[in-house]
């Protein structure tokens, strides 16, 4: 599923933390791309001395993966992060981008930092957004544990395409990995009040309907234990609501990527989410013709 991932490694948080997140003996995961890059202003000459010392500190950290089975190819490159990471996505055709987010960076991206901010709004491949903090980065499970993300995982759908392309890696990640799931619709206040307000009732049957035969087919494939739940107000709040509650390890969620205007083609919610949420989370962008990635 994932065979080729690359990491955008910033050089501070040890690559086998990140990689720890998903299972990726389970979802085939053989070769890491690992990619840092020298945010050099325009016109700045990058002395050889300096280059030299930011490639043995990647190279080691390449080992660390090596070690551990992967096959890792090390890129070190001088440009503009977030720009530089989607070419090399591109160039070795990876299946998954993995970004770290310290909370930092411009006011903008300020919550997820500016390089992650970057890759998210550009994206043409699944990319997974790393928390890393001081409060909230884990320990990498011992052997024989769980993975990090796929203990419990939230999926916010609102019926979309784009929502629907995200159910097709959700179905894969939960089946193979026994993941509980629970899946979420929120029926947005600002497109039912006040005109749509007397129908609640009956969108509310009709897609808990569809959500029950979405648990269906993800418990009869292999999935853990899935539930259902549906929800009233604005979409991002009560997604956040539901992460901060401490039961869940992974949010994956279908996103638009790749636009002039960040807020619009990521999509609002998807927007707040990666502003905001506490947890991993694996936007899938929606399908494109022309982009290099497979649906598993």
């Amino acid at each position: 599923m994932f065979e080729k991932i690359l990491i955008a490694d910033d050089l501070t948080t040890p690559p086998d933390l990140m990689i720890s997140c998903l299972p990726t003996e389970k979802l085939g995961v053989k070769a890491v791309v690992l990619v840092h890059v020298l945010n050099a202003p325009q016109g700045f000459s990058t002395g050889q001395e300096l280059l030299e010392n930011f490639k043995a500190k990647l190279w080691a950290r390449g080992k660390l993966l090596k070690e551990k089975g992967f096959k890792c190819k090390e890129e070190l490159v001088v440009g503009v992060p977030g720009r530089a990471i989607l070419e090399l996505a591109e160039k070795h055709d990876v299946s998954l981008v993995v970004c770290g987010s310290h909370h930092r960076g411009s006011f903008r991206g300020s919550l997820i930092g500016s390089v992650s901010y970057s890759v998210l709004h550009e994206m043409a491949r699944p990319t997974l957004l790393f928390r890393l903090s001081e409060k909230n980065t884990p320990a990498p499970p011992q052997p024989g544990e769980e993975s990090l993300c796929t203990r419990h995982i939230l999926f916010p759908t609102d019926f979309s395409d784009t929502a629907e392309n995200a159910f097709v890696f959700l179905e894969r990640i939960a089946t193979v990995t026994g993941a509980a799931v629970t899946l979420f619709h929120v029926h947005d206040q600002a497109r039912i009040d006040p005109y749509l307000r007397d129908r609640l009732p009956e969108f509310d049957r009709k897609d808990r309907a569809r959500l029950e035969r979405l648990k269906r087919h993800l418990e009869a494939n292999g999935s853990g234990p899935c539930s259902v739940q549906v929800s009233y107000g604005i979409p991002a709040q009560r997604i956040l609501k539901l992460a901060r509650s401490g039961e869940y390890s992974l949010i994956i969620l279908g996103a638009q990527g790749r636009g002039y205007i960040p807020e619009i083609f990521l999509g609002s919610t998807a927007n707040a989410i990666a502003r905001h949420a506490p947890l991993p989370v694996l936007f899938i962008p929606h399908r494109r013709m022309g982009t290099g990635w497979q649906i598993p």
